[in-house]
């Protein structure tokens, strides 16, 4: 089983805001729409999406089922393409992250493409409504409590094949190595195995800092690469019953 270092989480939340205009609409069903626009030139590329829905199902100490639900855009270039700023999977298909979406003000996903020629194109892409091809997974865990600690087990998951172009990626979780941040609770991956600290969250007078405990990253893995999709987190409030 594949780990990957990822840097345990101290959640704050910013607010940002910004405009950019777009134009042209490909629309994939009633509900969602996929805007893409290029400049300074028409770029050779067809762009997809999809949902990827994530059910986290803890049992033991206590029975939590906890759902994602992270939006995934493709990119399939045409032999002009030399490259594109996005994770690649695949000799021609990109891979763009739900969190270069996340943005309050609808603002467009920008990504980069470089020609073979030596030529550079933006490419601005906004969604509307949720994909209609969608991808389920489950993943499930086993968690007990020692004294001020969690003990979580993740006890497996399906891997699910997404067929895109006529290419097979496949969709699968991958644990994650947590790095123990300053003045946080220590943090441990044992034998496949978190050890996390119950305590959720530190108030200093009138802030409040959340620790948010990663236990898995989901991604997709192509035949060249794999693109990150999103985080699953241990429910930690919620296993204290608050």
């Amino acid at each position: 089983m594949v780990r990957k270092i990822v840097v345990l989480a101290l959640i704050i939340v910013v607010f940002s805001a910004g405009c950019l205009g777009q134009a042209g609409t490909k629309n994939t069903s009633q509900e969602f729409s996929l805007k893409v626009t290029s400049v300074p030139f028409r770029v050779p590329i067809n762009v997809t999406a999809i949902t990827v829905n994530v059910s986290a199902d803890f049992i033991g100490y206590r029975h939590l089922v906890i759902d994602y639900s992270y939006l995934v855009v493709f990119v399939k270039t045409d032999s002009a393409v030399f490259n594109v700023s996005a994770f690649r999977l695949s000799n021609d298909v990109y891979m763009v992250p739900y969190y270069q979406f996340k943005d309050s003000h609808g603002l467009p996903a920008s990504i980069t493409v470089w020609m073979k020629n030596g030529s550079t194109a933006f490419v601005n892409i906004n969604v509307s409504g949720t994909p209609k091809r969608v991808v389920n997974m489950v993943v499930n865990y086993e968690v007990d409590k020692n004294g001020t600690y969690y003990v979580v087990r993740p006890l497996g998951w399906s891997v699910k094949r997404l067929n895109l172009w006529n290419e097979t990626f496949n969709v699968t979780v991958e644990l994650n190595e947590p790095i123990q941040m300053v003045n946080a609770p220590p943090v441990k991956l044992i034998n496949n195995t978190y050890i996390l600290p119950s305590a959720c969250k530190v108030t200093n007078g009138s802030t409040t800092a959340v620790y948010k405990y990663s236990v898995g990253d989901v991604y997709i893995v192509g035949s060249v690469g794999e693109g990150f999709v999103g985080k699953i987190y241990f429910p930690c409030e919620k296993m204290e019953g608050k």
